[in-house]
C-alpha cells in the first residue's frame, strides 16, 4: 500500500497549553480532514488535560491523550505511548506541541507517503515577541498570505519567508542525518514497530530524533525532505543541554553498531 489510509498526528507537549491550543488551532485547519490526533504528553500539570479534555469535546477530529509521569525529559517514552495508542494508523506524522502547522500538512504527508521513505520538513521560527502576541490573542498565522509573512520577515517578526513561496516538493531519496528533526517527521507505522519505536536510553534533551533517523536507514529505509511546508514554531527558552554529551557518546554507538532496533523502546514500555 502506498497511499496512507488512517493517520496518526502525534504532538508532544509538556506544561504549554496555551501554545497546545494554538497548534490543535493549525491542525483543525487542515484541507485534509482524515486523521486523528495523539498528544504525547511528558507530565503536564492537570490545566493541559483539562484543556485537551475541554478541546476534544467540541472537535470533529478525534484527539487522544497519553501521560506520564513527570521525571524529566522523556519525550522518547512519551512518543511511544502514543505510537502504542495509535495502533489502528498506519501512517503517523510526528510533530510538537509549538509547532502550527499549514493547512495543507497532512494532504501533503499523505501525497508523498511512499514505501521504504520518511519524511522531514522544516520549520520557521517566530520571534518572542511575535510569539508573545499570538498566544495572547490568537489569530490563524498559518492562514497568513506569503507577502503578509514575507512582510513580518522584514519587521524580523520571523526568521524567514523563502520556504513560503517554493513548490511543494519532496527531495531524492537519501541517508543524510542533517536536518532530521521530530518536530516535522512522518512514517509509516509498521516502519516505526521494525525500529522498536524511540530510543527510551535517550533521557534529556537531544539526539533522540537522530537516533530513530539513524535506525530507519540501517533497515533500508531512505529520507526525503520536503520543501515549501514549513512549521510555523513558537519561541520559547531553550531546554537545558545537560545530557547532550551522554546522548552524543549514545548516538555515536548506535551508527557504529549499525544498530536497527531502540534499546528500549516500544517492547520494554511496560516491561
Amino acid at each position: 500500500m502506498s497511499t496512507p489510509q488512517n493517520i496518526g498526528v502525534i504532538i508532544t507537549t509538556y506544561n504549554k497549553p496555551v501554545e497546545l491550543r494554538l497548534v490543535l488551532d493549525g491542525w483543525m485547519r487542515q484541507s485534509d480532514r482524515n486523521f486523528s490526533i495523539y498528544i504525547a504528553d511528558d507530565g503536564s500539570t492537570p490545566d493541559t488535560a483539562d484543556m485537551i479534555r475541554s478541546y476534544a469535546e467540541q472537535s470533529d477530529i478525534p484527539i487522544h491523550h497519553t501521560w506520564q509521569e513527570d521525571a524529566g525529559f522523556r519525550a522518547a517514552r512519551s512518543r511511544n505511548l502514543a505510537i502504542e495508542a495509535a495502533g489502528d494508523c498506519d501512517y503517523l506524522i510526528f510533530t510538537d506541541g509549538d509547532c502550527i502547522p499549514l493547512e495543507n500538512m497532512v494532504a501533503t504527508h499523505r501525497k508523498l507517503a511512499a514505501p521504504g521513505i520518511f519524511l522531514n520538513g522544516g520549520r520557521i521560527l517566530l520571534s518572542k515577541a511575535l510569539s508573545e502576541k499570538l498566544c495572547a490573542g490568537p489569530w490563524p498565522i498559518a492562514s497568513e498570505s506569503g507577502m503578509r509573512m514575507l512582510l513580518r520577515s522584514l519587521r524580523g517578526e520571523i526568521n524567514k519567508a523563502m520556504p513560503l513561496f517554493l513548490p511543494i516538493m519532496a527531495t531524492a531519496p537519501s541517508q543524510n542525518l542533517h536536518g532530521v528533526r521530530s518536530c516535522h517527521f512522518s512514517c509509516w507505522r509498521s516502519d516505526m514497530v521494525k525500529a522498536n519505536g524511540f530510543d527510551e536510553s535517550y533521557v534529556g534533551w537531544g539526539r533522540e530524533d537522530s537516533d530513530m533517523a539513524a535506525r530507519l536507514f540501517h533497515l533500508g529505509i531512505h529520507k526525503r525532505t520536503i520543501r515549501g511546508l514549513p512549521l510555523l514554531h513558537i519561541w520559547h527558552h531553550e531546554a537545558e543541554r545537560d545530557a547532550l554529551p551522554k546522548n552524543d557518546a549514545l548516538l555515536e554507538a548506535c551508527l557504529q553498531q549499525q544498530r536497527c532496533r531502540a534499546i528500549r523502546g516500544l517492547d520494554e514500555l511496560h516491561g
